[in-house]
């Protein structure tokens, strides 16, 4: 089966157990540095305020900045031998930005796209969602001030399912096919299975060390501080051909 870990760019993607960090392992990490010498990893802050960082790491000596790149020996919660490199923004265990289309990959109706936001898409999402195995979920896009609902059909008859959705649906509209993609139904049962093994380790505490987990292209994407061996351990035997590993600190090289 095949292993998915993070790909970004200056980082190729490597085997799952060559992320993984052991006491004493030179890593390298990018991040804001708070008082009291605590980089702070790129994880979501939920309260959306100035609030310490819950997922982060020690670096003794550092100074606060606002962004900071270090090399050190890795300890459980912080570094040693620290060295300071030049600043890179963090580009491991964060939020890719959204991949969405700049134009709906429809050419416009004869009247044009109508502007305006049409946001009450609750018919098209119910008849999708009853035909779950049929259709990718939905997303928007714009041209210019218009905002056009794309709607992806993963099997079945194209012209069948704009037919159906056109008479329900009389705002902007983007059908096409896109054959073998992920359905909602696939969706449903990633997170059914996958999903909720990775919940299962999480259990609402920072104890796994995984922060964030989102979908991706029928796979869920693992957000964490960093890899050890027994979160390891656990994910692959959850599976790793489901999984797209992405830890923050990383040994130097990886």
């Amino acid at each position: 089966m095949p292993i998915s870990v993070a790909a970004v760019p200056g980082i190729g993607a490597v085997e799952p157990s060559g992320l993984i960090v052991r006491e004493g392992d030179l890593v390298e990490a990018s991040g804001p540095v708070e008082a009291g010498s605590r980089m702070c990893s790129p994880a979501p802050n939920p309260l959306l305020i100035n609030t310490p960082c819950q997922w982060g790491i020690q670096v003794p000596g550092v100074e606060p900045t606002h962004g900071a790149t270090v090399r050190g020996r890795w300890h459980p919660g912080w570094l040693s031998d620290i060295q300071r490199m030049a600043y890179s923004p963090p580009s491991t265990g964060r939020l890719k930005d959204p991949d969405v289309l700049d134009t709906p990959p429809c050419p416009a109706p004869a009247h044009g796209w109508r502007d305006g936001e049409d946001w009450f898409d609750e018919p098209v999402r119910a008849y999708l969602h009853a035909h779950a195995e049929q259709f990718a979920e939905p997303f928007a896009t714009h041209v210019g001030n218009a905002r056009i609902l794309v709607v992806e059909v993963v099997s079945g008859d194209v012209d069948q399912a704009r037919a159906a959705l056109k008479a329900i649906y009389n705002h902007n509209l983007c059908v096409v096919a896109v054959p073998g993609g992920h359905s909602i139904a696939a969706e449903n049962r990633l997170q059914a299975t996958t999903g909720k093994a990775i919940e299962a380790l999480t259990d609402g505490t920072d104890r796994s060390d995984i922060y964030l987990t989102t979908s991706e292209n029928g796979k869920i994407r693992v957000l964490m501080l960093q890899l050890t061996e027994p979160l390891y351990d656990k994910l692959a035997a959850i599976g790793f051909d489901r999984l797209i590993l992405d830890p923050w600190i990383r040994p130097v090289g990886q």
